[in-house]
């Protein structure tokens, strides 16, 4: 098993890339996401998995081991192989395919080539308990699609945040709350009760 290749990056395709090491060419199916940050004769660490078929061996690489993550999770659902995996992670980042995942956001989901509402949905079903445990960065970047305005969820999250409790944590627990009728204090309370 390789888990990860460090090495010079000598040629760059749409879907792929070649990246060189100790004189060795390995072919790494990639994301959009992960070959836009790549440059030809620039050294990276690319976190990898295997891919073993009956009729074919393929290297996957991504730059960071969060979106090797995601892949990993998103080919263990049962109709999503490699490719669907791909263009998911080419069309959206790896936090806003958890946001659109936790918040049921088919929507969102069905923007990458070759996954439609049923594929979307499966995404959801099978890993939504699995990405609420895992952490969220750059929460702020993303609108969240709430009845609520941004500034009651804003004030929400402030003084949970002053409660000690973690970001991650107070805003998968503000999605869950967003489609209800409870007033600010409502909101916190129910949070409270949510994350002990």
């Amino acid at each position: 098993m390789i888990s990860y290749i460090i090495g010079e990056v000598k040629y760059i395709n749409e879907d792929s890339f070649i990246i060189e090491n100790k004189n060795l060419g390995f072919l790494i199916n990639s994301s959009l996401n992960t070959i836009s940050k790549l440059e030809i004769n620039s050294e990276y660490k690319i976190f990898t998995k295997m891919n073993v078929r009956e009729d074919d061996i393929s290297l996957f690489g991504f730059s960071s081991k969060e979106e090797l993550e995601m892949f990993e999770l998103l080919t263990s659902v049962s109709t999503i192989g490699p490719k669907n995996a791909i263009a998911v992670l080419s069309s959206l980042n790896v936090d806003k395919i958890k946001f659109a995942i936790i918040n049921n956001d088919i929507d969102t989901l069905i923007k990458a080539k070759g996954i439609g509402k049923k594929t979307a949905s499966r995404i959801i079903l099978e890993l939504v308990d699995k990405v609420k445990k895992m952490p969220i960065n750059n929460i702020d970047d993303y609108e969240i699609n709430t009845t609520k305005t941004n500034s009651e969820i804003n004030v929400a999250r402030e003084a949970l945040l002053n409660l000690g409790y973690e970001r991650n944590s107070i805003d998968k627990v503000l999605f869950d709350l967003k489609d209800t009728d409870l007033t600010l204090e409502e909101i916190i309370k129910e949070s409270l009760k949510k994350m002990i």
